[in-house]
């Protein structure tokens, strides 16, 4: 017990370490740019609107968006779909496909729904439009140590994207880095390797994190190995139709990433803790507005709005 309370304490007093040095990091912008990238394409400190959620969405853990005004929301906690119309402001529907599980994603492609557990289970549910739902559950080699989180879809390739929130492999494979997959839908195939690889070491030095936080950080991965490396953890993961950037959203270290294809990151935004309670999902729709949710956490789960500032600012 005391050594619990040893680790727990150095956990803690770490924690406040790196918030508080992220403060004072020779960085001070909230939005990093790259040379290659002209502007950050919506006024992430100011949503255009946002929806507070009942209490049934309180865990809202992803989001996708269906149609007009429509998205349908995942719970952490239940084996449901909840079909959420924004303009009312009110859940619409629920679609029970499964048993309590730890879900985390979900994504619409053409009309079957994906929604990705903790574990790397992808369950496909078909058809959304009809009384009698059925749902299929495929596993995958990530497990709940790689703790899926993310998950999005690629057009390009007809494929999902995972996020792993965990460990980026098998242990001691890929340190220091986040992964993405690529699970292919035309054979139920999950890439052996990872679509993209995430340094955190690079986060840091274009967050400017000063050499006791950088130290910090290392520290607490070896006395907290379950807990990681805290730099940057994804939980969701979505592609921007309007650019084919990918948008990877990390409650843990509090950051919103903009990534080329080719995996050159465009832009790290650092989100404002006020604004951004815990965001786990992120989805867009086709003219490039895009939502972000937050679980409670104390409060009201939200959805916040963010359209695309296309008359001013591009992004390639």
């Amino acid at each position: 017990m005391s050594n619990f309370i040893t680790n727990y304490t150095i956990f803690l007093l770490l924690i406040f370490s790196l918030e508080s040095c992220s403060q004072n990091s020779k960085n001070t912008s909230l939005i990093y740019l790259a040379d290659n990238y002209k502007e950050f394409p919506y006024s992430i400190y100011e949503p255009n609107k946002e929806f507070k959620l009942k209490k049934e969405l309180r865990e809202i853990s992803g989001l996708t968006y269906i149609k007009d005004h429509i998205l349908l929301c995942i719970n952490d906690e239940k084996g449901i779909i909840y079909q959420y119309n924004w303009k009312k402001e009110k859940i619409t529907r629920k679609i029970k496909f499964g048993k309590s599980g730890d879900y985390e994603g979900i994504e619409l492609v053409d009309s079957l729904v994906y929604v990705l557990r903790s574990d790397g289970t992808i369950f496909k549910v078909n058809p959304i439009n009809e009384n009698n739902i059925s749902a299929k559950k495929q596993k995958t080699f990530l497990n709940e140590g790689n703790n899926t989180e993310g998950l999005g879809y690629d057009p390009m390739d007809n494929s999902l994207l995972i996020a792993c929130k965990g460990l980026p492999g098998k242990i001691n494979v890929y340190k220091g880095q986040r992964a993405i997959y690529k699970y292919y839908l035309k054979n139920n195939y999950l890439s052996e390797a990872p679509f993209l690889l995430i340094d955190q070491e690079q986060i840091r030095n274009i967050l400017g994190f000063n050499s006791y936080l950088d130290f910090s950080v290392k520290l607490l991965e070896t006395i907290v190995p379950a807990e990681g490396d805290l730099t940057f953890q994804p939980s969701a993961v979505a592609i921007n139709p309007v650019t084919g950037n990918l948008y990877v959203l990390g409650s843990v270290g509090k950051l919103l990433l903009v990534i080329h294809p080719d995996g050159t990151i465009l832009s790290v935004v650092k989100l404002k803790r006020k604004i951004f309670r815990q965001p786990e999902g992120i989805c867009f729709t086709p003219n490039g507005t895009m939502f972000i949710s937050n679980e409670g956490k104390g409060g009201k789960a939200t959805i916040l709005e963010f359209k695309y500032n296309n008359m001013k600012k591009t992004e390639n």
